[in-house]
């Protein structure tokens, strides 16, 4: 795969093209299926394509990466939702290129990532993130609400 076959596009307060988000939420429910619906999903990438900024790099018309983020006034940071490269591209410079696109020249950044992780933690340790949070979850008592058995 030579690079400069890859068109790189960033998607910041444009009209908003239905086939870019099915094409963007597809890409990414493919590497997040076990932490998000598909239907939450949607909604993520389609608040970014609103309100935030997304990135994305093709090979020829073919999707294959996607970075999605939107600016957080609690942080004052612009944070970086969800990030996919398909997996015949990774390692190819790609979601670095498609990472430093996606964040604004004047802001930082942050990003949430799930544990046990490693591979992921040193992709962004390599653009300069550093850890500065622990992140603590707690599922719903819906979610708890477990019947005992008699």
């Amino acid at each position: 795969m030579n690079r400069k076959n890859i068109r790189y596009k960033r998607i910041d307060g444009e009209p908003i093209d239905d086939q870019e988000v099915e094409m963007s939420t597809e890409l990414l429910h493919g590497y997040l299926k076990e932490f998000i619906s598909k239907d939450a999903l949607k909604k993520d990438v389609e608040y970014c394509f609103k309100q935030g900024r997304v990135c994305a790099a093709y090979h020829g018309e073919e999707l294959i990466g996607v970075v999605v983020g939107v600016k957080t006034p609690f942080f004052d940071k612009f944070h970086i939702g969800h990030i996919a490269v398909k997996k015949e591209f990774q390692g190819k410079g790609i979601g670095s290129e498609l990472t430093e696109m996606v964040i604004p020249d004047q802001t930082g950044a942050s990003v949430h990532l799930n544990m046990g992780n490693p591979e992921t933690e040193n992709f962004y340790k390599k653009l300069g993130f550093k850890q500065t949070h622990k992140r603590f979850k707690r599922a719903s008592k819906k979610e708890n609400d477990v019947k005992p058995s008699d």
